[in-house]
C-alpha cells in the first residue's frame, strides 16, 4: 500500500513523524535510474499494493550518516544517497556472505602461447554470482516479509476501526458534556430560558453577538490580546466569545452572583470577575458609538398621535432614577451619596426618553444628594436641545430658566399654590402624566436587569457607569415600548 504522508515505506518499518519527530522523511528520487535502485533497495514491487507518490517516503534510519550533509538551515539528503540499512539485513541467525574472489575491473589481457605480438587474447570476465546470493531473498524470506506486511496491514486496518470508534465515542461525550455545560451551547435553542438569562430571544441574543464580535475579535484589555485565544499573562482563554457575552448578561440580566457563575462556567471567581469588566467596557463604547440622538425630522416622523394633537414640539421626556449602592466607610462620601428620597446611599441618573418610547438619552450617574435640576444642567442635554423644541418633565425639573436661553419651552405639572388645584390644573396634570408615564416604564424596562436589584457594592463602583449605560442601551435592542395600539 501507498506510503502516507509521515509514514516510512520501507517493509518491517514503522517508522511515523508523530512519533520518531528526531527523524527525517525523504521523497524518491526523480531520476528513473535513481528511483529503480531504491525500489530495489526497499525490496517493493510497484503494483496494485504499492504505488509511489509524492507522499511515499523513507525514513532516515535507511541510510548512513555519510549520506546527509548540512545546508545552512537544515541537514538534507545528499543526491547521490541509497538506502542501505534495513531491518533483514539484520536478522540474527543469518549466514556470512560468501567470500568472494578479487575481480579485476577490466579483463587481462595475455599474448599467445605462440608468441605471436600481433595477436592479442583476453580472459574471459569471471562471473561473481555471490552478491546476487547477497542481495535477493530466499523463498522463505519472501513468504515471511509477505506474512509479515499482511498481519500489519490487518493491524492497521484494526486500529483504523478502533480509532473510528473511538472517535464516534468522543463526539457522543462531547454531546453529553454540551448538555451538562451552562452556556449557549445547552440554552441556545430555548427561547423561554434564554429571554430569563439574557433578556433576548435566541435570535436577538444572536444578532446582538454578531454585532459585536468584529470588536470582541480585536478586544485589548489587561487580559487578552487582539485575536488572540491565550492572555497576555499567559493563561489560555478557557471560553468562547459567545459564551463571555452570555455570562455577562447572565450578571447583568438575571443578577447571577459572580461565584454563582465561576460554579456555572466552571472558571475561577476572579476570571468571572475580569470577564465582566472587560465585556462591560467594550458594550459600553461599541453600544456607545449608536448615535440614539434622534433629529427633530426622525422624532416628528414617529411621534404618536396623542402628542401630535396636544404637544407636537416635544423632543423629549426626562426623568431621573437612582439605584442603591453601599454606604461608604468615609463620612464625607456617605452624606455625598446619601439621598433623602431613598433614604440611602445611592448614584443617581438622568434619562430621556423620544415621544415614541425609545431611549436617547443617558447620562452619568451622579452622587444620590445632587438634584434633578443640576443633574440636567451637568448631563449636556441641554446643549441637544434646538431653537422650538419642547421638553415634558416631572414638576421637580425647575429648569424652566435653562431652557429659556435656548429658546426651549417645558412641559411639566402644575405647582400647588393654594389649597387645592383648579380644575384646569387637574386637567393639565393628568394629561402631562399620561404622556410621561412612558419615561417611567423605560427606567423599569432597564431594571429588570436584576443586578440593580440589591445593593451595589462599593467595589463595582469603577464599573457601575459603563453597567447602567449598557443596560439602558441593550433595552434599544427589544420590542418597542409603546405599542401600536397605544399611539
Amino acid at each position: 500500500m501507498p506510503g502516507g504522508k509521515d509514514h516510512c515505506c520501507v517493509p518491517l518499518c514503522t517508522n511515523d513523524k508523530r512519533y520518531h519527530p528526531e527523524l527525517s522523511f525523504h521523497k524518491f528520487p526523480e531520476d528513473p535510474e535513481r528511483r529503480k535502485i531504491w525500489i530495489v533497495r526497499i525490496r517493493r514491487d510497484e503494483g496494485t499494493l504499492f504505488q509511489i507518490t509524492p507522499s511515499t517516503k523513507v525514513c532516515s534510519s535507511h541510510f548512513l550518516p555519510e549520506d546527509f550533509k548540512w545546508s545552512p538551515v537544515r541537514k538534507v539528503l545528499n543526491s547521490t544517497a541509497i538506502p542501505s540499512i534495513f531491518a533483514w539485513s539484520k536478522q540474527a541467525g543469518r549466514a556470512p556472505p560468501k567470500e568472494r574472489p578479487p575481480v579485476a575491473s577490466l579483463p587481462s589481457k595475455r599474448r599467445k602461447q605462440d608468441g605471436d605480438t600481433e595477436g592479442i587474447e583476453y580472459d574471459a570476465p569471471v562471473e561473481d554470482h555471490s552478491a546476487d546470493d547477497d542481495t535477493t531473498p530466499s523463498e522463505e524470506q519472501d513468504d515471511e516479509l509477505v506474512k509479515r506486511i499482511r498481519e500489519l496491514e490487518e493491524k492497521i486496518s484494526e486500529q483504523n476501526q478502533e480509532k473510528a470508534s473511538l472517535k464516534e465515542e468522543n463526539n457522543k461525550l462531547k454531546q453529553q458534556l454540551s448538555l451538562e455545560t451552562f452556556g449557549v451551547e445547552r440554552f441556545g435553542s430555548d427561547d423561554t430560558i434564554m429571554l430569563f438569562y439574557t433578556g433576548f430571544i435566541c435570535s436577538t441574543f444572536r444578532l446582538l453577538f454578531e454585532f459585536v464580535k468584529p470588536a470582541a475579535d480585536n478586544m485589548q484589555s489587561a487580559y487578552y490580546a487582539a485575536s488572540e485565544r491565550t492572555s497576555l499573562r499567559g493563561r489560555p482563554r478557557n471560553m468562547l466569545l459567545i459564551d463571555e457575552l452570555f455570562m455577562f448578561l447572565c450578571r447583568l440580566k438575571a443578577g447571577l452572583y459572580e461565584q454563582d457563575l465561576a460554579i456555572r462556567f466552571k472558571c475561577h471567581i476572579s476570571t468571572v470577575s475580569r470577564k465582566i469588566i472587560t465585556w462591560a467596557n467594550l458594550l459600553y463604547f461599541v453600544l456607545g458609538s449608536i448615535p440614539i440622538w434622534p433629529s427633530r425630522g426622525q422624532v416628528d416622523n414617529s411621534m404618536p398621535q396623542v402628542f401630535k394633537d396636544k404637544y407636537p414640539k416635544t423632543r423629549v421626556i426626562l426623568d431621573c432614577t437612582e439605584i442603591k449602592i453601599q454606604t461608604p466607610s468615609s463620612l464625607v462620601l456617605s452624606s455625598k451619596t446619601y439621598s433623602s428620597y431613598k433614604s440611602h446611599s445611592t448614584f443617581k441618573g438622568l434619562i430621556g426618553i423620544a415621544p415614541n418610547g425609545a431611549i436617547t438619552f443617558i447620562s452619568s450617574l451622579f452622587t444620590g444628594c445632587t438634584s434633578d435640576t443640576e443633574i440636567t444642567r451637568l448631563s449636556g442635554i441641554i446643549d441637544l436641545l434646538e431653537e422650538g423644541d419642547s421638553v415634558m418633565a416631572d414638576k421637580g425639573f425647575t429648569i424652566g430658566s435653562q431652557l429659556k436661553e435656548k429658546k426651549v419651552s417645558l412641559n411639566i405639572p402644575p405647582f400647588r399654590f393654594n389649597s387645592q388645584f383648579t380644575l384646569d390644573q387637574i386637567a393639565h396634570t393628568q394629561e402631562i402624566a399620561s404622556l410621561r408615564i412612558h419615561v417611567e416604564r423605560a427606567i423599569r424596562r432597564t431594571k429588570e436587569h436584576h443586578l440593580f436589584d440589591s445593593v451595589i457594592p462599593i467595589s463595582t463602583a469603577g464599573s457601575i457607569n459603563q453597567l447602567w449605560t449598557v443596560a439602558c442601551l441593550l433595552t434599544l435592542w427589544r420590542g418597542p415600548l409603546i405599542k401600536v395600539n397605544e399611539m
